[in-house]
């Protein structure tokens, strides 16, 4: 995770970082958290702000926003041998197509995190982030055409079929099957990122949010998507299973930035727990926390209010990137 709070978060950037703060502290409840702080004002109050936590270890590291799950590497293991290790995927970030200056060379957000966590890291052929993604773990992964086939992330080329093109480069990464759903190209920093609105849960279920406010139409390509994902099968043929969540009553967040992310399933899958938001919206917070419970009945579900971090465009799970434990590598 980062502590790398940016500016334009004012004038409730002191608000941000207490969400962040406990976030931050609920995860590492149940898992030992990385804090990464710019040099300097973050890295020193990330330190007072986490002093005697024994399990949230800040590292002073120059990255340049809290979004983690997009700026830094996806974490998967790979065959080395007869043994298994831990490496770094790169999506070649590109700043959401463009919308924010990215940092290039070795100090990329990247090539960061893949140092700090000591593992090689091996980059993609396309450009994307880690939330554009969501994975089964037994080579399915589900993305959205309106982010990945985005020309500002790649471009069209004569003679290219980009589609199959990224599916080829993903199949080298152990992915048998890329199920493309429409997305939401309207969405204005991610062009529609999957996890936004699509959590995978164990056993083949799948949450899917949904707007079922009479006074308002959710996104274009939303029920296309839910039939899309009621029809697939995994790559063991097995048919998933939908459960459609509903997102927060439109007075909760009408008024809130235009970026702001009412997104119950942008969850963070801990280990023995789940950590996701409320809105404050006591009907649909509890309905989406009851969704989650069965969706994950051997994990406690802790909702956190975020409101704040939400304006910024993300929800919990933007802000983490999992890694694999050595021990899990190495058995």
């Amino acid at each position: 995770m980062s502590w790398a709070v940016k500016p334009y978060w004012r004038p409730s950037i002191n608000k941000v970082k207490r969400e962040l703060s406990e976030v931050i502290r609920t995860i590492a409840r149940y898992e030992p958290v990385k804090v990464l702080a710019p040099r300097g004002v973050q890295s020193r109050e990330a330190r007072r702000e986490f002093e005697g936590c024994i399990d949230i270890e800040v590292i002073e590291a120059p990255v340049d926003d809290v979004w983690m799950r997009d700026l830094a590497p996806t974490f998967a293991i790979r065959m080395a041998g007869i043994r298994q290790e831990v490496v770094a995927l790169d999506w070649n970030f590109n700043g959401w197509g463009g919308r924010y200056k990215v940092v290039r060379g070795k100090r990329r957000a990247a090539d960061i995190v893949a140092a700090a966590a000591g593992v090689d890291c091996i980059r993609t052929k396309f450009s994307a982030e880690g939330g554009a993604l969501i994975f089964d773990g037994r080579g399915t992964a589900i993305t959205t055409r309106s982010c990945l086939l985005n020309p500002n992330r790649n471009p069209v080329v004569s003679e290219v079929d980009r589609q199959r093109w990224i599916e080829d480069d993903l199949h080298r990464f152990g992915i048998d099957r890329v199920v493309w759903l429409e997305g939401d190209p309207s969405e204005p920093i991610t062009s529609g990122h999957v996890d936004g609105y699509v959590l995978l849960c164990p056993g083949g279920r799948v949450l899917v949010e949904h707007i079922s406010d009479s006074d308002m139409e959710g996104p274009m390509w939303r029920d296309h998507d839910i039939d899309l994902l009621a029809s697939t099968r995994t790559i063991r043929q097995r048919k998933l299973k939908i459960r459609k969540v509903a997102a927060p009553h439109v007075q909760h967040w009408k008024k809130k930035s235009e970026f702001f992310a009412p997104a119950y399933l942008n969850a963070y899958v801990a280990n023995g727990a789940i950590i996701a938001a409320r809105f404050g919206d006591i009907v649909r917070d509890e309905a989406a926390k009851t969704a989650l419970e069965r969706a994950f009945p051997e994990r406690v579900v802790i909702q956190l209010e975020i409101n704040h971090i939400a304006e910024g465009g993300g929800g919990i799970r933007c802000l983490t990137q999992p890694m694999w434990a050595n021990s899990v590598a190495a058995g």
